[in-house]
């Protein structure tokens, strides 16, 4: 906490010296001149916008610039976008709140005090110090105050006063009854009714002497006043001033009207203006002479008549609780609204200020006001001129003469009374003719020339040659006059004075240089004219008679922009309108200018879209036509727009199973680290820039690292949502713009996202290790089977030797058997050959034979015919060659080598055969007829027969067995 310095008298006196000195300074750099009647900007909040009780007791900010509101149903928080509401134990109502250094937030209520703290998650909770109280220290019903004194918060109420240290809570000494505590440079007072107002030493109370003057009133606060002197605020409306330890009353004009009204709360404010609230009737101000400067109250920039509570925030802008409703009212403004709440109805169309009293003409009417109304008077309200009522255009004062341009026509202000003197057609506006009396009127059909008699009787004269609606125009010199047509171009016309009648009438449009022959005007800046068209601003080059760009002014605005208005002031700045902006071009010593356009942005949505006027009357009073009446701007007006400022953090809620509050925004800008798990659906943002100086206008900007490749665009909403974000840590950003175009220092927070378990460390651990486990296991399994296939590879490589063995084998028998075959067929086509040979050998033995047989048989017929010894003897020779074997051995060679030596064998193995058997033997494994064998053998068949039967008793074969096959089979056998 914040240890207090208890100032020396001489420190307090020059203190109050140099705030005097400045506020001198100040009140006359910002006096009104004519205090006109006018109604600051202001903010209302009902109970349907904070969603509170109706009652705000008190009001006050912490160090980020929360707005914090002691509610009839608890602690309403503000932070420039959204209320808040904290209910307090026992759900007691909240009398009083106070915020500390450290932005705790200390409430009072009926039997109750506490104060608000950000839990862990930066949500705001109570605690209760009244509950640490000892039973005797609890009958302290309402507590309606919270101030500070040095180290100790002091919750006070009309029952005692409880000091809190931080740690532990004390009743204050109570000699004598008191009432509330005020806090004035670091002095605590309090008024005892029996006794007047005592000052606290340190210890306890002590009486002041000579201060029991205010009976039972209640004092509602003690505020410094000029050369350290006090000044002393009653309930009852009285205001005493304590200087050099004597009370004596202090006057003011409004004393009346505060007796009536009864005092709530009093507030000392920054410009040293003293702003009373009351119970009766709204807001008074008052200069720190005591003159009223400006009343508010119920439908006058309050929304309620009953001030509970005020409190002026580091803008100047004056936050008053009221009994139903809270309201904002921007005293530092320079913007200033006149509509019907002052008594001015109607959209806004003219101004004027003439013999110390203002003209404002609207669709209803010209109203007036004299200058410097009393603020509590009847008389600050705006009074409709009579005769007036209906469409006012122009008001102007010519010749002494105030003439009021109206949609019945031209009227002349005489004695507060609109008195017409044409009405033959509506009036736009009125010029005086350079170096002349007469006045040129611009109407609905043309112009009207006015002269004035010398008996004081106007003469109107109509210039027929030329019947143009003329609501806009400007005399270029004493002569020639440009009047713009809004959807036909410009016309130059050249005014004979003499002949009272327009000797030449030009026309000009795009073919003059403009782009097109719409949305023209002609502006009089003093030294020139100048002429906006649809896009650009021109001027009228006379040595090439065209209009060209005003490089100068388009320098400044736009040349896109369409300018509906433009004036200047008497120090060449120029103030516009134009489609887009509403601003000011301040002119330097060198000639040139300072645009400032963005402060105007704020009111650019009230001003009047139809025949849009601003009128400078001086440097304090710039009057604008709006929708509702007229805006009043205030140049000179002290304004800082320099205030640097913070986005905060407000909510931050993650979603996953369910709405988790990640941070509640209670604490200060710096959040914490967090993690969010995979599975999360939304990340969601609130965020809030408490700067009330065009609150409505802050635009805000975010970026999220690891994700936005840059800023987002500028924009109104205050929440940005996140869903379905990757693994990874992130830092979201977010900033605001205020209405001047200045960025606030950004909020900052970092998170992580988690990813999925299944992409976690411990995971991946447990992948690793399941990987290296797997890895061994199929290394042990790939080991086993490689020996188990290496087995059986082993045994199928042995049974597949053993296979290509029995292949080989089976080949090998399948090779011998085909070359045995091939043998076999190479010996059984030798046996065939030979056996061909054999038969062939055969046959030619027989053939032989049977040859000899028949020549024997011819030589038997011819020995019977002839001689018989030598037919014998040939037969003899011939019968000896027949029986004659020559070519047995021949034969038997052959034989042999085809029937494996079957003739040798069966020789051996039966050496009793004959050699006519052993023949026998071979015809017969030849397979011959027992024909061809008799034929060979030379006997008969039946000798065949009996040498057969002769040998199968030699061979000793069975009857069952065939002689012939046993000789096919003999050399198998």
């Amino acid at each position: 906490m914040n240890h207090f310095i208890r100032s020396s008298p001489i420190d307090m006196q020059l203190l109050a010296s140099i705030l005097c000195l400045l506020s001198s300074m100040m009140l006359y750099a910002q006096h009104d001149t004519y205090g006109f009647s006018k109604i600051p900007v202001y903010t209302t909040f009902q109970t349907s916008d904070y969603q509170g009780g109706i009652q705000n007791w008190d009001l006050i900010q912490d160090q980020r610039g929360f707005v914090y509101v002691a509610n009839n149903f608890g602690l309403l928080e503000y932070d420039g976008n959204e209320w808040r509401k904290y209910e307090v134990q026992n759900n007691t109502r909240v009398r009083s709140v106070y915020v500390d250094e450290t932005n705790r937030v200390y409430v009072g209520g009926q039997n109750q005090f506490g104060y608000f703290a950000p839990d862990s998650s930066g949500t705001l909770t109570f605690s209760s110090i009244y509950d640490s109280l000892t039973d005797q220290n609890k009958s302290l019903e309402d507590i309606w105050k919270i101030t500070r004194y040095e180290d100790e918060i002091w919750f006070c109420s009309y029952l005692g006063i409880i000091g809190y240290d931080g740690k532990k809570a004390r009743m204050l000494p109570r000699p004598f009854e008191y009432g509330l505590a005020f806090n004035v440079a670091n002095k605590m007072y309090v008024y005892a009714p029996e006794h007047g107002l005592a000052e606290f030493n340190g210890q306890t109370f002590q009486v002041i002497p000579n201060t029991k003057r205010f009976g039972d009133n209640q004092i509602k606060e003690i505020i410094p006043h000029q050369n350290g002197n006090l000044l002393i605020f009653l309930e009852d409306g009285h205001i005493f001033k304590f200087s050099n330890g004597k009370l004596s009353p202090w006057s003011v004009a409004a004393g009346d009207f505060l007796k009536e009204a009864l005092i709530n709360k009093v507030l000392l404010l920054q410009n040293n203006q003293i702003a009373i609230g009351t119970q009766n009737n709204g807001i008074l101000i008052l200069d720190s002479t005591g003159k009223s400067v400006l009343h508010l109250t119920k439908d006058r920039g309050l929304g309620n008549r009953t001030v509970l509570a005020l409190h002026e925030d580091q803008f100047q802008n004056l936050w008053v609780g009221l009994n139903n409703g809270i309201s904002m009212v921007e005293l530092a403004s320079p913007f200033s609204i006149i509509d019907e709440q002052s008594g001015l109805p109607g959209t806004g169309y003219c101004a004027g200020f003439f013999g110390n009293t203002l003209y404002l003409g609207t669709s209803n009417g010209l109203f007036k006001l004299d200058a410097h109304p009393d603020p509590i008077a009847e008389s600050r309200n705006y009074e409709l001129i009579p005769g007036s009522g209906g469409q006012v255009y122009n008001i102007q004062q010519i010749n002494n003469s105030l003439l009021l341009g109206h949609h019945s026509g031209a009227f002349e202000i005489i004695n507060d009374q609109a008195v017409p003197f044409y009405d033959v057609s509506g009036t736009w506006k009125f010029e005086k003719i350079p170096h002349e009396t007469e006045i040129l009127a611009g109407t609905y059909d043309g112009f009207l020339q006015l002269n004035t008699t010398s008996s004081g009787s106007r003469h109107i004269e109509l210039l027929d040659d030329f019947r143009e609606s003329s609501r806009v125009f400007e005399f270029y010199n004493d002569s020639v006059i440009f009047m713009t047509h809004g959807y036909k171009g410009v016309y130059r016309l050249t005014y004979n004075t003499h002949k009272n009648q327009f000797s030449e009438v030009k026309y000009y449009g795009d073919q003059s240089g403009f782009p097109s022959n719409i949305l023209i005007n002609v502006f009089d800046l003093g030294n020139e004219l100048v002429f906006p068209a649809a896009t650009g601003i021109f001027s009228y080059d006379s040595d090439i008679d065209r209009f060209v760009h005003h490089q100068k002014l388009e320098k400044w605005i736009a040349p896109n922009q369409h300018v509906r208005e433009m004036t200047s002031d008497i120090h060449g700045n120029i103030y516009y309108l134009t489609d887009q902006e509403l601003g000011i071009l301040e002119k330097n010593n060198f000639g040139s200018y300072q645009k400032r356009s963005a402060e105007f942005s704020r009111i650019l949505k009230y001003v009047n879209d139809d025949l849009e006027n601003i009128t400078v009357i001086d440097h304090q009073n710039v009057f604008i036509g709006a929708k509702e009446g007229f805006i009043h701007y205030n140049p000179s007006k002290n304004y800082n727009r320099d205030q640097s400022f913070q986005t905060y953090l407000r909510h931050i809620e993650a979603v996953t199973d369910s709405a988790i509050i990640v941070h509640g925004g209670a604490d200060s800008v710096y959040v914490p680290d967090f993690s969010l798990p995979a599975y999360f659906s939304s990340l969601k943002f609130k965020y809030a820039t408490p700067y009330f100086d065009g609150q409505e206008d802050l635009l805000y900007q975010y970026k999220l690292e690891n994700f936005d490749k840059d800023w987002s665009d500028w924009t109104e909403i205050s929440e940005k949502e996140y869903t379905n974000l990757s693994q990874g840590t992130y830092t979201f950003h977010v900033r605001a713009k205020n209405v001047f175009g200045v960025i606030s220092e950004p909020a900052v927070f970092t998170f992580t996202v988690y990813p999925p378990w299944y992409q976690s460390r411990l995971a991946y651990l447990i992948y690793a290790s399941v990987l290296v486990l797997i890895f061994a296991i199929s290394m042990f399994i790939l080991d086993k089977r490689h020996r188990q296939k290496h087995e059986i590879l082993a045994e199928l490589q042995k049974h597949e030797l053993q296979k290509k063995d029995s292949q080989l084998q089976e080949v090998s028998k399948k090779s011998e058997q085909e070359i045995t075959k091939l043998r076999n067929d190479k010996l059984r086509a030798e046996i065939d050959h030979k056996n061909r040979e054999l038969a062939t050998t055969t046959m030619h033995l027989i053939n032989k034979n049977e040859f000899m047989l028949t020549i024997r048989e011819s030589i038997k017929d011819l020995a019977k015919n002839g001689s018989k010894d030598v037919a014998k003897k040939l037969i003899r020779d011939i019968d000896r060659n027949m029986s004659e074997d020559e070519g047995w051995e021949q034969f038997t060679k052959h034989f042999d080598q085809v029937h494996g030596d079957f003739l040798s064998n069966i020789k051996k193995d039966h050496p009793t055969l004959t050699p006519q058997e052993i023949k026998l033997c071979a015809y017969l494994r030849m397979n011959m007829t027992s024909k061809e064998i008799a034929n060979l053998l030379n006997i008969s068949v039946r000798g065949v027969e009996i040498s057969r039967y002769r040998l199968r008793k030699k061979l000793n074969l069975t009857r069952d067995t065939n002689l012939v096959d046993y000789m096919l089979e003999y050399d198998q056998a």
